[in-house]
């Protein structure tokens, strides 16, 4: 009932402040509402949104620790891979919520005042939440168990995991436009990105990449994003290809993109 009450009211009444503030309220209603339904009967049902994100990392580790691979910057194993792959899971985190977009927010038609944005704005946000709680879990865990702890610059770390975050967003709601002239365009964004886990940085670090190699892989935006946060992370490394101006062109050219969709689709 609160959550119908606060998505109810016209977002559109009253003064720009009072506009704002109504606009808010409504993704955040979306928001707690996209959180109460993943909760289901008890904490165990949101428990599952984090599975897959920790088993990447606990893969991962064990993957390098089979082969003997060892952290190419001076840190510690699980420091290193948490620097690379916390902003490439908040970017594949929020494609996956704005797959779903399209159909939560059809379920709200009786609200007017409730739409698509506000749904894809709520959804990425809770994404982000959850990215940045897998960090505190694993990072408190390394720290406990193993006593490894590193973050020279938090403001840049968190940047770069926002940025991946902005672009994994961006990619996702354009997907989401196109599925509404075609629903197939939802079932191929996810699919279309599985190769980008290689070519991401996350395994390696770009600075250890052969010049010609590095050309081509700098054109993934998402590659900037990684080794951003990765620089941001690690007090011994220092990217040679970090652009964030980069990732932000290409989160700007997605929603560009995005609503030429949405302006063809009403021609």
């Amino acid at each position: 009932m609160i959550i119908a009450d606060q998505i109810g009211r016209d977002p559109y009444a009253g003064s720009t402040a009072d506009q704002l503030l109504d606009h808010v309220d409504i993704v955040a209603a979306l928001a707690r509402r996209e959180v109460l339904s993943r909760f289901g009967q008890n904490i165990v049902g949101y428990a599952w949104t984090y599975v897959a994100p920790l088993l990447w990392i606990g893969g991962t580790y064990t993957m390098f620790s089979y082969f003997g691979r060892r952290a190419p910057v001076f840190t510690d194993m699980v420091t290193f891979i948490i620097s690379g792959l916390i902003p490439f899971i908040a970017f594949r985190l929020v494609i996956g919520s704005m797959a779903r977009v399209n159909g939560s927010v059809r379920g709200l038609v009786i609200f007017p005042n409730v739409t698509k944005d506000h749904g894809a704005i709520a959804m990425a946000l809770v994404e982000l939440a959850n990215a940045c709680v897998v960090f505190i879990v694993v990072a408190s865990l390394n720290f406990v168990f193993l006593g490894n702890w590193e973050m020279e610059n938090p403001f840049q770390f968190f940047a770069g995991i926002a940025l991946a975050w902005m672009l994994g967003a961006s990619y996702g709601y354009l997907f989401s436009e196109l599925a509404l002239i075609n629903p197939t365009f939802q079932f191929i964004a996810g699919p279309l990105l599985r190769p980008a886990i290689i070519f991401s940085g996350i395994f390696y670090v770009a600075n250890e990449l052969p010049e010609g190699m590095l050309k081509v892989f700098a054109l993934n935006p998402i590659l900037h994003a990684v080794e951003f946060a990765r620089d941001g992370m690690l007090f011994h490394y220092q990217s040679r290809v970090a652009d964030p101006g980069y990732v932000l062109l290409w989160v700007a050219g997605l929603i560009l993109a995005a609503w030429t969709v949405r302006l063809a689709r009403r021609v």
